[in-house]
């Protein structure tokens, strides 16, 4: 399964970001230095850029979402709105012998549909703590923090490259374990095939 570490934290990721920069640690998040002010101000969006690049598994989750209380003014019978967390609907796994198809379209932050509620869902979340993180994928957040506050931090950006490759390096790895951890999806089916059986 993924690696996990309970002792992976905030604070672990941004002191492993200054240490590839070769910049002093940091003792808490909210101390006064320089360090700790810039990766602070990078982490949120380089975390959401990373969460919302890929479908990580340690970042699924599902949900039953309720109907709104008023319908959309044409087409699906109803809205259903997404949970704060929401970033992106996980893949879903369509067989032969299910293949039905979801019929639901994102609008704003509503999932349109004419299904019955709930609407059972799985999405990517943004609400995830760090200890549940993929032990290879908080390296390569590490690195991209450290991409990101380089000429900041070091006042230079000949680091650029090689932090550019460390980072490249671990994410590959990342999605690759994930890939191979994951259980194999079937294709979707289509008419071609099913319509001589």
């Amino acid at each position: 399964g993924i690696l996990m570490s309970a002792t992976t934290t905030k604070i672990g990721i941004i002191n492993r970001g200054l240490q590839l920069l070769g910049q002093p640690q940091i003792g808490s998040l909210n101390e006064n230095s320089r360090g700790a002010k810039s990766m602070l101000r990078a982490y949120d969006p380089v975390l959401l850029s990373e969460l919302r690049a890929n479908a990580w598994v340690f970042a699924i989750t599902r949900a039953s979402l309720a109907a709104s209380a008023s319908a959309p003014i044409f087409g699906k019978a109803r809205s259903y709105p997404l949970p704060g967390d929401f970033l992106f609907l996980a893949p879903n796994e369509t067989t032969y012998f299910n293949p039905k198809r979801r019929d639901w379209q994102i609008e704003g932050l509503n999932i349109i549909s004419s299904d019955a509620p709930p609407l059972q869902i799985r999405y990517v979340s943004s609400n995830i703590t760090e200890s549940n993180f993929d032990v290879i994928f908080a390296e390569a957040l590490s690195g991209r923090l450290a991409m990101e506050t380089c000429e900041e931090l070091t006042n230079s950006n000949t680091k650029i490259q090689n932090l550019a490759a460390f980072y490249k390096e671990k994410i590959n790895t990342a999605k690759k374990r994930q890939a191979i951890e994951s259980p194999p999806v079937k294709s979707p089916t289509c008419s071609w095939i099913t319509v001589r059986s």
